[in-house]
């Protein structure tokens, strides 16, 4: 149901934005009554609109975070299949969001990457960027004894850029000048870059992508170094670029928002049959001492954004709290909601595992050969398993949603399972190759497999048996991938849902405010509403309107069909069919078959003087092709009769049923006028609103087009020949017979003939019927085509009569009232602003 709910409030936001489109940019500068405030509702009106119709028809976002140096991103590569598709790199300022659209394919190839998108920030995203910033450097400069930053004072990048020298100066606190650093270079970036490129988008190649989104690493001995030999100020670029170099895109990737990227993943290896569409977003690493602030902005922006988390620890040093400080960032970024319950959780490097400090792989061993061992023994035994399940269940409702992982065992499997499909690069291949690269991790994945078996023995339903079992099958990546599909399905889409609500509450909120601003309006004696026949009678215009709309949308999409809904060409077939198989002269010729060959003989004595009435009723054998034609032509004429009224029926059914649907708004037209206020119209409006009205009549009762569509067909009928589709040889100017068939006595006694004449019989009936039901039912389809191009002349004359109509609103308020307006009229947008306060998300929205 979920799908059908988003749809309900993306029509509601594309309804708002329609509305809003059709108001002044700024209403407060078309009259003096008109408040400012109206401009700034409408403004923020727009963006909540906006922002729900995106979040309802966006594919469920599944954001990865994790500690950096968790294996994250070559935990993403192994889940599409190639460990270095993303960019990597080990400098962990140089983070960024990174998009990725899954497209499956059917044959089992390498993954493959393309179409590269980099978006950069608006202006207003690196304004809140760097209040973001600002805010962590006030922190970092209290904590290192420094006074707090005059903010007052800091109006311009250079005054900031300025501030951070004199802090670097003042202070060589490690934390305070990372992040004095980043602000210099996200400063330095946005003056030379912000201008022409903020809020653009740019297509870049693969090489591009994986040279330019790696940046140099920063000298780390960041304490000795000076403020003037920070990177220096990029030349101010004066235009747009038309594409992005790589060393552009180093240059202005502080300004980077995301980066999208399009994955073509085999079958094979993620199978997505059935699966809800979804998208994997990749935050850049946090929890370093020199993580950039402005990858925790950006993170936490994205993170709002997202409906399941996939939460990534580090298996290699297990118990770290740098995991619960993201956990903690995640959950003030989302305040009153359950995070837990959108959270999965990999525990990254699970064959890094450090066991030495506990007896090393030999204390395992001992566990493997316990014939009934539980689980709280191998917990007991193994205290930093113990800490590892522990420290993975605090962010997790449900136990069975974590998993435990080790990226490169899943890529030497996938490397395994054929030469052609490649698992990564030459370079990452040459090392998964590498002797002895594996060999730990391959050795203790073999053992947390026995470990698996012993615990399902002594206990079917063991949880940590089962997590050990996907863990050894092919490092977790199998079971991680059915259950991000799972979470998506169950809880993916609920929590869109949910979040796309909350953005069309907010919709809501402004209309409210939208509500206050217009009785304000109203309470200084403007009017802002109509009087309800007014605005009746246009609904039940705009009404007829979409009717037609979508009426005119479906023609031709099926072919006519009579009151009971079968297709005519089908009526007519059979009506065909039936009357050549009720010829009289297959029973004549049936009669007289014997064992499959028919013998002909004159009828005689008694019999032939008693039923010999000589041409009055023909019972003589056909036995040539000409002998069909006479009652192949009668019937051809009478199915094509048949046809014609069958046609002319239908149509008379159709605008019946058309008429019928459109009674509740014609008997609410006919409520206001009748056909004789034309001439009053034509004399106080003109001809042009006259024939307005006209069209109008027309378009209320679709009973009237029945006589002109009928006469139009007609006119341009064209009949069936049959001498044209007879499909047998016959008598003519060239030839002096037809087809003579086996059983005529005048066959030629040197030609060979069928011994089975009831087969051929048989075959002629069906080539026969054949024929003729082919040009028959052509006739029909022609026929059927120019129903639906006199259908649609039609409605081309009144939906835009219809549509015009609706904008008329003095010849409206005339038809409503009876007589002419006064002179006091409401402004269209004042309008068209109180229909947009009005709304909700259970209304049936017209959308055009």
């Amino acid at each position: 149901m979920e799908p059908d709910k988003l749809g309900r409030f993306k029509e509601y936001g594309e309804f708002i934005l329609r509305k809003i489109d059709s108001v002044p940019q700024y209403p407060s500068k078309e009259e003096d009554w008109v408040p400012a405030s109206l401009d700034d509702c409408l403004l923020r009106l727009r963006s909540a609109a906006q922002k729900t119709v995106d979040l309802a028809t966006s594919p469920v976002k599944i954001g990865v975070m994790g500690e950096f140096s968790s294996g994250k991103t070559l935990l993403l590569g192994s889940l599409i299949g190639y460990a270095d598709a993303l960019p990597v790199s080990e400098n962990p300022t140089t983070g960024n969001v990174t998009a990725i659209h899954i497209i499956p394919q059917d044959d089992f190839t390498t993954t493959q990457l393309s179409n590269f998108t980099v978006e950069y920030l608006s202006h207003e995203g690196v304004h809140e960027c760097l209040r973001f910033m600002l805010g962590e450097a006030n922190k970092r400069t209290t904590a290192a004894g420094l006074p707090p930053i005059p903010v007052s004072k800091l109006n311009s990048g250079t005054d900031i850029i300025g501030w951070c020298e004199e802090a670097w100066n003042s202070s060589n606190n490690l934390e305070l000048r990372y992040l004095l650093r980043e602000l210099v270079l996200f400063l330095r970036a946005y003056q030379a870059y912000g201008e022409v490129m903020c809020g653009g988008h740019y297509q870049i190649d693969a090489i591009t992508a994986r040279e330019g989104l790696q940046l140099v690493e920063q000298p780390m001995a960041i304490q000795t170094l000076k403020f003037e030999d920070l990177p220096p100020a990029h030349i101010r670029l004066p235009s747009p670029p038309q594409r992005l170099p790589t060393k552009l895109l180093q240059n202005s990737f502080p300004l980077i928002r995301r980066v999208d990227i399009d994955v073509k993943i085999s079958r094979e290896i993620w199978d997505f049959a059935d699966a809800a569409k979804f998208i994997l977003i990749d935050f850049p690493g946090l929890g370093a001492a020199n993580s950039g602030a402005r990858d925790t902005f950006l993170s936490l922006r994205e993170l709002a954004e997202v409906q399941t988390i996939l939460v990534l620890l580090n298996g290699k040093s297990p118990g770290s709290d740098r995991a619960n400080k993201i956990f903690t960032m995640m959950q003030q970024q989302r305040p009153g909601q359950d995070l837990k319950d959108l959270i999965l959780v990999g525990v990254g490097r699970f064959d890094q595992l450090p066991l030495d400090s506990e007896g090393g792989e030999r204390e395992l061993d001992h566990l493997i050969e316990d014939s009934h061992l539980e689980e709280e023994t191998v917990l007991q035994k193994l205290k930093v398993l113990q800490t590892t399940i522990d420290g993975a269940a605090a962010f997790t409702t449900q136990k069975d949603r974590i998993v435990l992982l080790s990226p490169l065992l899943g890529l030497a499997e996938l490397a395994k399972r054929s030469s052609k499909v490649k698992a990564g690069s030459p370079e990452f291949l040459a090392n998964l190759d590498y002797p002895d690269y594996l060999d730990r991790s391959k050795r203790l994945q073999q053992k947390w497999e026995l470990l698996s078996e012993r615990l399902i023995e002594s206990n079917t339903r063991s949880y940590l048996g089962r997590q050990l079992g996907y863990f050894s099958q092919d490092g977790g990546l199998s079971k991680l991938r059915e259950l991000i599909q799972t979470h998506v399905a169950t809880h993916g889409l609920k929590q869109l849902h949910e979040d796309t609500k909350r953005a069309a509450d907010v919709v809501s909120q402004q209309q409210d405010h939208l509500k206050d601003i217009i009785d304000e309006i109203h309470e200084q004696g403007i009017p802002t509403g109509d009087s309800p026949a007014f605005i009746e009678l246009r609904f039940v215009v705009e009404s007829l309107d979409k009717i037609y709309r979508n009426f005119q949308k479906d023609i031709g999409k099926e072919p006519l069909k009579d009151r009971r809904g079968v297709v005519v060409s089908d009526v007519v077939k059979d009506e065909l069919t039936f009357r050549i198989l009720n010829w009289n002269q297959w029973t004549l010729l049936f009669n007289k078959a014997n064992n499959g060959a028919i013998a002909l003989a004159e009828s005689k004595g008694a019999a032939g003087k008693l039923f010999d009435r000589g041409n009055r009723v023909n019972t003589s054998l056909p036995t040539k092709s000409d002998d069909f034609y006479p009652v192949f032509e009668k019937t051809v004429k009478e199915v094509e009769d048949f046809a014609r009224d069958r046609i002319q029926q239908a149509v008379v059914d159709l605008l019946s049923q058309l008429s019928n649907y459109i009674a509740p708004e014609r008997e609410q037209l006919q409520a206001f006028f009748h056909s004789e206020m034309e001439q009053e119209i034509e004399e106080k409006f003109g001809f042009e609103d006259a024939d307005l009205f006209y069209k109008l009549l027309l378009g209320c009762d679709p009973n009237e087009w029945k006589e002109a569509i009928i006469a139009e067909i007609s006119s341009k009928d064209k009949t069936v020949a049959p001498e044209i589709i007879f499909p047998l040889a016959r008598q003519d100017d060239k030839h002096n017979v037809g087809q003579i068939f086996d059983w005529a006595p005048e066959k030629s006694q040197g030609l060979p003939r069928s011994s089975n004449h009831q087969l051929l019989v048989l075959r002629l009936r069906d080539e026969i019927t054949a024929s003729a039901s082919l040009h028959l039912v052509q006739y029909v389809s022609e026929v059927n085509q120019q129903i639906n191009y006199e259908l649609e002349g039609i409605l081309d004359q009144i939906i835009p009569s219809l549509q015009n109509l609706s904008k008329k609103e003095t010849l409206l308020r005339y038809l409503a009232a009876g007589e002419l307006p006064s002179e006091i009229q409401i402004p269209t947008w004042l309008q068209i602003i109180s229909e947009m306060a009005a709304v909700s998300p259970s209304d049936d929205l017209d959308l055009r």
